[in-house]
C-alpha cells in the first residue's frame, strides 16, 4: 500500500513542480531566442531547456502520482517505480550536461567581442570537467544503481556523485575566481549542499526530500540572474 501525502501537500508539490517546469520552458526558449544577446545566451538558453526537460522526466511522473492519490495495485508500483527511476537517471544526465554548459556560456559571456578561443588554463579546466562528466555518466549507467526498483543503492548513489561533486567545486572556484560571479557561485554551493543532503540522508529520512524545493529555487534564481543579463 502506498501511503498518500495530505491532500495540501499534493497541490502545493504539483503547483509547484509545474510552476518551475514552466518557468524552465519559457525562460530558456527567451534565452535562446534572444536576437541580441549573442551565443552565450543561446549556450544559456540550451542548457536551460536541457535542464527543464531532464527534470520534467522525474517531475511529471510526480505530478501524476499525486493527482491520482494512493496505489495499492502492485502492478501500477512497479510502473510507478519504473517511471521515477528512469526520471532520476535522466535528470542525473541532463543535470551533469547543464554544467558543462554553464562553463561555456559564463565563458562565451565573458569574451563577447574578443576571440572565442580558450586558453591553455580554460582548455584544461573544460576537459577536466568534460572527463568528469563522462565518469558521472557512466557511472550513473551502471545496473547497480537500482534506478528501477523503487529502492536505489546507497553504496552507489555515492560513488556517482564523487565526481559530480567535484564539477561543483570547480564550478565555484571558476565563477569567483574568473569572473567574480559570488552570488551565482552561492547558489551552486547551496544547490549542492541540498542535494547532497538528499541523496545521503533521504533513505533513512524522508523528510530531507524536502530539500529538493531550495535546491530548485538555487536553480531558478541562477537562471533568472542570466535572464537579467539579456
Amino acid at each position: 500500500m502506498d501511503r498518500e501525502k495530505p491532500l495540501g501537500m499534493r497541490i502545493g508539490e504539483n503547483v509547484f513542480c509545474a510552476g518551475y517546469l514552466a518557468f524552465a520552458l519559457v525562460a530558456g526558449c527567451m534565452l535562446l531566442g534572444s536576437p541580441n544577446a549573442g551565443a552565450w545566451a543561446r549556450t544559456c538558453g540550451a542548457m536551460t531547456l536541457l535542464l527543464g526537460c531532464g527534470d520534467a522526466f522525474h517531475l511529471i511522473p510526480r505530478i501524476l502520482i499525486n493527482l491520482r492519490g494512493t496505489i495499492s495495485d502492485p502492478a501500477v508500483l512497479r510502473r510507478r517505480s519504473f517511471a521515477l527511476g528512469l526520471g532520476n537517471l535522466v535528470s542525473s544526465i541532463t543535470m551533469t550536461l547543464f554544467y558543462l554548459l554553464l562553463f561555456v556560456g559564463m565563458w562565451q559571456m565573458a569574451h563577447r567581442g574578443q576571440d572565442l578561443v580558450f586558453s591553455p588554463l580554460e582548455t584544461g579546466v573544460f576537459c577536466t570537467l568534460c572527463a568528469l562528466a563522462a565518469v558521472r555518466i557512466a557511472l550513473c549507467l551502471f545496473p547497480q544503481n537500482r534506478w528501477f526498483d523503487g529502492k536505489g543503492d546507497q553504496a552507489w548513489g555515492i560513488y556517482r556523485n564523487i565526481p559530480f561533486v567535484i564539477m561543483g567545486v570547480i564550478t565555484v572556484l571558476y565563477l569567483v575566481g574568473w569572473y567574480g560571479e559570488w552570488l551565482m557561485a552561492s547558489l551552486v554551493c547551496v544547490s549542492f549542499a541540498c542535494y547532497l543532503g538528499v541523496v545521503l540522508g533521504a533513505r533513512n529520512n524522508p523528510m530531507l526530500g524536502m530539500l529538493m524545493i531550495p535546491k530548485t529555487v538555487c536553480y531558478v534564481w541562477l537562471i533568472s540572474l542570466l535572464l537579467a543579463r539579456m
